[in-house]
C-alpha cells in the first residue's frame, strides 16, 4: 500500500510432502520434499496484477512488490477487478477436519512397508498377477495464510494420506491386463488397509482380463429376425 497499490493481498504457503513408490518389492522412486511461496496482488484503481516469489528475505519482499506494482501500470483496465467489500468477507467457525497430525506417524521405513504390504497383496491375490506397475505410499500437510488491505486475515491447515497398488494380470494366451486402486484420506487412520487396497486393485485387473476375453456381440443384422408381412 506504501508502494501506491489501491488495495492488495497476499498469500502465504508452506507445505511438506513423502512420497515412497516399490515395484516389485524395491524401492523406485522415494521423495521427500518440503516448499513455501508468497504470492501477492496489487490493484492501481481498475489494474490489477500478480507475482509470487519464494524468497522470503526483505530484499525478495521488495523485488516482489515492486514487480507487481510495474505490472500494474501496463496491464489493461477492468471495472469488474477489484477486492470483495468488508462486509462480505467470513470465516467458517471451529475445526473444519481438513488437518491431522496422525498423516505423518509413521516413519520412513514404516511409510515404504505400506507400499510394499499394497504390492504383495495384490501379486499374492491371484496367480494371473504376473507383473505390477508398483505400490505406493504419499502423505502430505500445507498451511494457507492470506490477508488484505480491507482488513481480511485467515487460514487453513490441510493433511493427506494414500496408499494404492496397480498390478497387471496376463492370462495364459500372454494377453496382458492392468489396473489399480488406491484409498486417501485427510488422516491415517480413515485409510483402508494396505493389504485391502492391494486384493482391491488385483480384482479390478483380473476383472479387465476377463473382460478381453469375452467375444464381440453379434451383430444387429445377424440377430435380426425377419417379421411376416401384414
Amino acid at each position: 500500500m506504501k508502494a501506491g497499490a489501491s488495495d492488495a493481498e497476499a498469500v502465504v504457503r508452506e507445505g511438506d510432502e513423502f512420497s515412497v513408490n516399490v515395484r516389485m518389492g524395491e524401492v523406485e522412486t522415494l521423495k521427500e520434499s518440503g516448499s513455501r511461496g508468497l504470492g501477492l496482488r496489487v490493484f492501481r484503481g481498475t489494474r490489477s496484477a500478480s507475482t509470487s516469489t519464494s524468497d522470503f528475505t526483505a530484499d525478495g519482499i521488495r523485488q516482489l512488490v515492486e514487480g507487481a506494482m510495474a505490472l500494474a501500470k501496463v496491464t489493461e483496465e477492468d471495472p469488474f477487478t477489484g477486492l470483495p467489500d468488508t462486509a462480505a468477507f467470513g470465516s467458517l467457525p471451529g475445526d473444519l477436519h481438513l488437518y491431522y497430525d496422525d498423516v505423518y506417524s509413521l516413519d520412513g521405513k514404516e511409510r515404504i512397508e505400506w507400499a510394499r504390504r499394497a504390492e504383495a497383496a495384490a501379486l499374492a491375490a491371484d496367480p494371473r498377477i504376473t507383473n505390477s506397475d508398483g505400490g505406493s505410499f504419499d502423505a502430505a500437510t500445507g498451511r494457507k495464510v492470506m490477508a488484505n488491505s480491507r482488513g481480511f486475515v485467515g487460514g487453513y491447515r490441510t493433511s493427506y494420506a494414500g496408499v494404492s497398488a496397480a498390478p497387471l494380470a496376463m492370462d495364459a494366451n500372454g494377453q496382458m491386463q492392468r489396473d489399480g486402486w488406491w484409498s486417501g484420506a485427510r488422516r491415517l487412520i480413515d485409510l483402508d488397509s494396505p493389504e485391502a487396497v492391494g486384493k482391491e486393485a488385483a480384482r479390478r485387473a483380473l476383472r479387465r482380463l476377463e473382460r478381453a476375453k469375452c467375444p464381440p456381440s453379434a451383430s444387429p443384422s445377424s440377430s435380426r429376425r425377419r417379421l411376416p408381412a401384414r
